[in-house]
């Protein structure tokens, strides 16, 4: 009988090893977990900013459909649709021409994922401001849009811009109008 019993204590693990494989685990874990959710943010901010994008060039590719432009014209005429910074989800309830060919480009309007990631403590929408300047000398048209994540005054930095910021945006990293160059212009729709 002493010689079973010398057995059965040789057949497991011990509860000191037991307890030493899960506090290694545990180890392990608390030190991987927080690059986990940093890789894990990168791709949201990533995304998110890909999604800034996508708004912005479908925006401006649905200027060349001749109906959309026309659509768009009488939005942006005085207190029209379009005549101030709107939130994309809007944009998807509005029924025109132009709403349309947006809607060709994007068929459902993206979110925003990374909100915490960029500081808020709401969640932020992707707005839209487009523009028609005229040239009063030769009276040529050109359309300029603005796309970026946050709200109607705020945006929550350059990484989440495109095209033109309108006056009176500010940003989290000190990006103003001041700044934008020729290169972030981007489309800009020319016509007579």
């Amino acid at each position: 009988m002493a010689a079973r019993s010398k057995e059965s204590r040789d057949a497991g693990f011990s509860l000191i090893e037991l307890v030493i494989a899960v506090s290694i685990l545990v180890m392990m874990t608390g030190v991987l977990s927080p690059a986990l959710i940093r890789y894990i943010e990168r791709g949201r901010e990533r995304r998110d900013a890909q999604n800034v994008e996508m708004v912005y060039s479908a925006a401006g590719g649905a200027l060349y459909d001749e109906s959309a432009y026309d659509a768009l014209k009488s939005g942006l005429a005085k207190n029209g649709v379009y005549s101030a910074p709107f939130a994309v989800s809007a944009l998807f309830l509005q029924e025109d021409a132009y709403a349309d060919a947006v809607r060709d480009f994007i068929p459902t309007a993206p979110v925003l994922v990374s909100a915490e990631a960029m500081g808020a403590d709401h969640d932020y929408e992707i707005m839209l401001c487009i523009r028609e300047l005229v040239d009063e000398q030769t009276g040529i048209r050109t359309v300029v849009i603005g796309a970026w994540a946050g709200d109607a005054s705020h945006c929550a930095g350059r990484d989440y811009a495109c095209g033109v910021l309108p006056e009176g945006v500010t940003t989290d990293d000190g990006y103003s109008l001041r700044d934008q160059t020729e290169e972030d212009v981007g489309t800009i729709i020319d016509r007579n």
